[in-house]
């Protein structure tokens, strides 16, 4: 039985609006995330720095310290360009 790329994937993507810090080859700079799901998540950027099977680090912050920081390891799945910057795709390789 083969399953459908949608079929595989366990939760629909989640719309998430808020700053997250990514760390690429010892930079770091704060971008928007725009949705998140179990497996992965898409990053706005205005000008692109990274390029397909890059690796980066990834850390959500609780504003109000309510909860712990939560940091992923990620690949870069796609990279698509769009009118005011581009939209990166990203495979969660690790949570911690």
């Amino acid at each position: 039985m083969h399953l459908t790329q949608q079929e595989r994937r366990t939760f629909e993507r989640l719309s998430f609006t808020s700053k997250v810090l990514i760390t690429h080859n010892g930079h770091d700079q704060w971008v928007e995330c725009k949705d998140v799901n179990t497996e992965g998540m898409s990053l706005y950027l205005e000008s692109n720095p990274l390029k397909l099977h890059d690796e980066i680090a990834v850390r959500f912050d609780d504003a109000d310290a309510h909860f712990p920081a939560l940091n992923v390891d990620a690949d870069v799945i796609r990279v698509q360009p769009i009118e005011s910057g581009f939209v990166v795709a990203l495979e969660f390789v690790a949570i911690y």
